[in-house]
């Protein structure tokens, strides 16, 4: 009578190493795609939180410009100043204004630029009486109001030109049509770039001589915004809001790899 041998069942070694390739494949493309939601979401939050800041600061711009006064009787307290990343005017509007500012009661000159605030660059904010012969710039408040944002360009429309221009010599006027943009700060592990743009029309400035020029100024404001997003961004992705401006998101140059 021969014993009836017992028939171990298991895995050779050969099938144990083939299942821990494939397992550790699967985990590994898992973990990228995991990685990768990851980072976007990060991404957009990131981004979101700039467009936040960026459309706050930028809607305040917009008012602040849109309440600009200017008088004919005493035109060098109500001029326009402007310098390479600094905007001046006066304004009859609250923006930028604490809530207990005794400006927020009339006429006050706003100053809008790059600077830095206790260390902090980003974009500053001062006011000012307009008349006031003993308080100027430097002796105003610097209100730190975006530390997002990385440039500011503020630029006006030559009709004489045909163009967008930063030479601006009329200090006792002001510009008829305006356009502003900022520029935020890059995150450290994106590239891209968020850059808003509005195009203000300043209702109390003085005619232009020419007829033409005049009928073309709203012409060229509806024209510039219609064609801001498809010509200004060059393959990058661009919206236009309800009040005329763009948003636009740029790629940043590639590194050079070491």
């Amino acid at each position: 009578m021969r014993a009836r041998r017992s028939k171990r069942i298991g895995f050779t070694l050969i099938e144990l190493l083939v299942a821990l390739a494939i397992f550790s494949l699967a985990a590994a493309m898992a973990a990228g795609t995991f990685w990768s939601v990851l980072k976007a979401w990060n991404r957009g939050g990131e981004m979101l939180e700039q467009l936040h800041y960026g459309e706050f600061a930028m809607e305040q711009l917009v008012t602040a410009l849109r309440g600009a006064a200017w008088f004919p009787s005493k035109p060098e307290a109500f001029g326009f100043w402007l310098e390479s990343d600094k905007a001046s005017w006066v304004t009859s509007g609250t923006a930028f204004l604490p809530p207990d500012s005794p400006l927020r009661n009339g006429l006050h000159r706003l100053s809008v630029s790059m600077d830095s605030v206790q260390g902090e660059r980003g974009l500053v904010v001062r006011a000012w009486p307009h008349l006031s012969e003993d308080v100027n710039e430097n002796d105003a408040e610097a209100i730190l109001v975006c530390p997002e944002a990385e440039e500011f360009e503020c630029e006006w429309y030559d009709f004489d030109m045909d163009g967008w221009s930063t030479d601006w010599e009329e200090t006792n006027s002001l510009p008829k049509l305006v356009r502003v943009t900022l520029t935020m700060k890059k995150r450290k592990d994106f590239d891209e770039e968020l850059e808003l743009q509005r195009l203000v029309e300043l209702e109390v400035a003085p005619e232009i001589p020419a007829r033409e020029n005049r009928d073309r100024t709203t012409d060229v404001a509806n024209d510039e915004a219609a064609a801001a997003a498809p010509a200004a961004t060059d393959g990058n992705p661009a919206a236009t809001n309800e009040a005329g401006g763009t948003v636009t998101l740029r790629a940043g140059e590639p590194e050079a790899e070491e």
